[in-house]
């Protein structure tokens, strides 16, 4: 959804929307499916500028780093974003920008993109791995058997190479 940002004047304007972001939007390999997100925020102008803060709740299945399993996943947390219209971005190639610049986005014909702010909230909240359990066996390397189910992997444990030399040595 889009919000027109060239009537506002001097009032703030609302939102209260119910989003939902596919995995491609978001991380495929982390995301085992569709991602519902309720965002709830205000539209501010300031200057030329326009100030967006508010809230988001997202939830929705996350696959195990692991064994690939589905895992529930929530979040719910308060975001500001300062938007500047899309003249002042700074264009193409590399550039500095200052720590007071990290919340700064651009706009494209003074429109917010809500489907966008909640894909880079929703992003910057993903855990950097989810398991489904601590104890977690994975996948099994060779046959790709899930380990943490009986009987899925059937494959003799892998003597490390560096003990071969051992081998030939008896006990006696």
């Amino acid at each position: 959804m889009k919000v027109d940002l060239s009537s506002i004047e001097s009032e703030p304007l609302g939102f209260d929307e119910k989003l939902s972001l596919s995995p491609e939007r978001l991380d495929e390999d982390q995301v085992a499916g569709a991602v519902e997100v309720r965002l709830v925020g205000t539209v501010r102008p300031v200057g030329d500028n326009f100030l967006v803060d508010g809230t988001f709740r997202a939830s929705g299945p996350m696959a195990c780093s692991r064994c690939l399993a589905p895992v529930p996943w929530r979040a719910e947390d308060r975001f500001a974003v300062e938007y500047r219209p899309g003249s002042a971005a700074p264009g193409e190639g590399e550039f500095v920008i200052d720590k007071g610049e990290l919340d700064v986005a651009f706009l494209v014909d003074h429109e917010l993109d809500l489907d966008d702010l909640a894909a880079e909230q929703v992003s910057l909240a993903l855990p950097m791995r989810i398991v489904c359990d601590e104890s977690c066996a994975g996948l099994c390397p060779r046959c790709g058997g899930n380990r943490n189910v009986e009987g899925a992997c059937r494959c003799e444990p892998e003597i490390d190479p560096r003990w071969h030399a051992l081998q030939d040595i008896s006990g006696s």
